[in-house]
């Protein structure tokens, strides 16, 4: 009997699963597409606390170490162990997978660099550490390693390329990231613009850097501009975080409980929920991306967008985005000025969003890269 060809397999290489971020759902969306083109995507990994491994996805953990070359010759170990399998490139994702290739003496990898580095932990200079500082060094000079020893280098943003380009003294491609098109067409809510009915909303984790403060201090000015008709004005604010006891404190202080609402954390479907029912979606925080930008704007939703969130550069022409520069006052002005708009002249044309990148053509383009297809 004639035994069938077995599936090509692709290997992602992210070291430390430990919770479900933007990388995990990154990952998900490769192996979707993937697993679709007849490709086994595996993700080799020390550990995975989230739990990955699917249907459409093979989760290979080689055990957590506290050295990092450990970590590199189980990684070098697999590699050879399955090179004879895979299809195309391996894809270190990330800045800590790039390095452990470097200490593994991989070459020839595709390597994606998600994090800017601006945003990375700094080198360590307290003299009473000399241990942290000379590890650090030694990750530096291997994460250099990591990024020439790439047969390509990837980023998602002409920003993070710069930067890198910088540091790394190399060129790096930029793939702007997608997200997930909602499965129906959603109606644009003029009607509640026209009034004091409006619904602002915000979704993140509730950390110092997401600067939401900043919508608290421009829900209480678009409250003092309408002392009358207000009793509709909501601002939601879903996730959680170390600084939600303080926001909700805030709250009080100011008297607007009966406007604000903090969900927690919400799974997929609370989410579709909360968007239904928004106006204008709110991000004050500074990222290596934004994600949830594009989500809103697949619905249809306008934005307010402060410009050290990343997405930004290629929506700053977009009338559905007001884009505003890194402060409070730029925000909350910025904030008031297009609730007005929206208002007065309801939202823009649909077709200013009508081409936005999409979390599977993403997929796509890097699983080309990596030449799995």
């Amino acid at each position: 009997m004639q035994m069938s060809n077995p599936r090509r397999k692709a290997v992602i290489i992210y070291p430390h699963i430990g919770e479900y971020g933007g990388i995990e759902r990154n990952i998900i969306a490769l192996a979707q597409v993937s697993s679709s083109r007849g490709v086994e995507p595996y993700v080799l990994c020390a550990y995975d606390r989230v739990g990955l491994n699917s249907d459409f996805l093979t989760t290979v953990e080689f055990g957590d170490n506290w050295n990092p070359f450990v970590k590199a010759r189980r990684i070098r170990r697999w590699l050879q162990k399955h090179r004879s399998e895979l299809v195309g490139q391996p894809l270190f994702f990330g800045c800590k997978a790039g390095t452990y290739a470097a200490m593994a003496g991989e070459r020839g990898y595709v390597l994606h660099y998600t994090d800017p580095p601006s945003l990375l932990s700094r080198l360590p200079s307290s003299p009473r550490q000399p241990l942290r500082i000379l590890r650090a060094l030694i990750s530096s000079r291997y994460r250099r390693a990591g990024v020439r020893n790439a047969r390509l280098r990837l980023t998602m943003t002409e920003r993070n390329a710069r930067e890198l380009g910088t540091l790394f003294r190399t060129d790096f491609r930029v793939i702007y990231q997608g997200g997930v098109r909602p499965t129906k067409t959603y109606a644009i809510r003029e009607q509640n613009h026209q009034t004091d009915v409006m619904c602002w909303f915000s979704i993140c984790r509730l950390a110092a850097s997401k600067n939401l403060a900043w919508i608290t201090a421009a829900a209480k000015e678009f409250i003092r501009e309408h002392p009358d008709g207000i009793d509709g004005f909501q601002v939601v604010i879903a996730g959680d975080g170390p600084e939600r006891e303080h926001l909700e404190e805030e709250v009080r202080a100011y008297g607007m409980d009966r406007h604000f609402r903090f969900t927690g954390f919400l799974d997929s479907n609370q989410v579709e929920e909360e968007f239904k029912r928004a106006d204008l979606f709110l991000v004050p925080g500074r990222q290596g991306y934004g994600l949830p930008v594009l989500e809103a704007l697949y619905r249809r939703i306008p934005v307010v967008l402060n410009r050290e969130s990343r997405v930004s550069e290629i929506l700053d022409n977009n009338p559905w985005v007001r884009v505003t520069e890194n402060s409070k006052e730029s925000f909350v002005d910025g904030t008031l000025d297009y609730a007005a708009s929206l208002r007065e002249g309801g939202c823009p044309p649909v077709d200013a969003i009508s081409q936005l990148p999409t979390e599977e053509e993403w997929a796509k383009e890097i699983g080309s890269c990596c030449q799995w297809w």
